[in-house]
């Protein structure tokens, strides 16, 4: 029965890290009367507004709609609590006691390694487009960490955890080594060694290739202590598959998302990679392979976030059965839920959109 089996997420242990952001949501302004205004309505919109200004100027009005809090990681932990989990939150939260993350750091025991960074995101009503000032988050650093807790309490935390989740790589100038450190140094003293870890890598076009390569390797390393889930959209499963010297185009017709799950999964070597696009999400193990269609929302509320509930809606799913058709359309109806709603769903929202 799915709502037993779900509920199995309310006994489980999570470790997450290492980012925080503070979000200010804003729509740019198109035409302004008086008090009122309409948006500028979608991203090919907003850039021909922006090439217009080429050899000129321009001034867009940005008009904030709400502040919340961001970065990957704190909103996929965020979206575990409201399911029951017990999580542990380790990264650049700021002086939480006195700032937007209080009650966020109060749930989960967080330990603050640092600043958070900044965001403002564009909102249209085909995508986003997310400027960040993340200088702050070059600070979070294997010292910094350790600066807060001893090697040995990292080592009884992540040897109770069920699952470990390292995300926002290309945005943490230091993940890498962070995540080097944990697989060297941490890993190796557990005693429990069948856990999941889960990696996101938000975005990697900024980054070298070759440093993205060097991640992908060590996201195959953790498969020595564990099971490694890579989550990615279809503009970073693409980049992924360049990377890996895959000749793939891929586009959101749901055998191409299929095979290219397969092919990432298959190159990597570890235990599920998943894609999730606007409409189809696809998932792939190693003798298994799946696909999610039906949870496109046409007028959508909120984007900013989608993507991390998506991601806690897998690794929840996931944690639960190991079942890969149920953990993407599970994940899939979580954002869903979060795009219409503007809130983390709890359990029960979820389970009736996804069975």
């Amino acid at each position: 029965m799915v709502t037993e089996n779900l509920k199995k997420i309310q006994t489980k242990n999570v470790v997450v890290g290492f980012d925080g952001f503070v979000d200010t949501i804003v729509q740019a302004v198109d035409v302004r009367d008086g008090e009122k205004y309409t948006r500028i309505e979608t991203i090919a919109d907003f850039g021909e507004r922006i090439m217009s200004a080429a050899g000129k100027s321009s001034n867009i009005e940005l008009v904030p709609q709400k502040k919340l809090m961001g970065g990957n990681g704190p909103l996929l932990a965020e979206t575990l609590c409201k399911f029951g989990t017990n999580v542990k939150y380790i990264g650049a939260l700021g002086d939480c006691a006195n700032n937007i993350f209080q009650d966020f750091a109060d749930k989960t025991s967080a330990i603050s390694t640092g600043d958070y960074g900044e965001t403002r995101a564009i909102e249209f009503s085909d995508g986003k487009i997310l400027f960040g000032e993340m200088l702050s988050l070059s600070k979070t650093t294997v010292d910094s960490i350790l600066a807060k807790v001893s090697p040995q309490d990292l080592v009884s935390v992540v040897n109770s955890s069920d699952a470990f989740a390292t995300v926002n790589w290309t945005m943490m100038q230091h993940m890498t080594s962070i995540a080097q450190f944990f697989v060297t140094e941490i890993l190796p003293q557990c005693t429990k060694n069948n856990r999941l870890f889960f990696f996101d890598l938000a975005d990697p076009e900024k980054r070298k290739q070759s440093e993205l390569m060097e991640f992908l390797r060590l996201i195959g390393s953790y498969q020595k202590f564990g099971r490694s889930i890579l989550g990615l959209n279809v503009r970073e499963a693409q980049q992924v598959l360049h990377t890996l010297g895959q000749d793939f185009q891929l586009d959101e017709r749901e055998d191409r998302m299929k095979e290219a799950a397969k092919l990432l999964r298959k190159a990597l070597k570890i235990e599920v990679v998943f894609i999730h696009g606007v409409k189809v999400s696809s998932a792939a193990t190693d003798d298994k392979s799946a696909i999610a269609n039906k949870y496109f929302v046409e007028n959508p509320k909120i984007l900013t976030g989608a993507g991390d509930r998506y991601n806690a809606g897998f690794l929840a799913a996931y944690l639960c059965n190991n079942d890969i058709n149920f953990a993407i359309n599970f994940a899939a109806a979580t954002s869903a839920f979060y795009v219409k709603n503007m809130v983390s769903p709890i359990l029960d929202d979820v389970e009736i959109l996804a069975i």
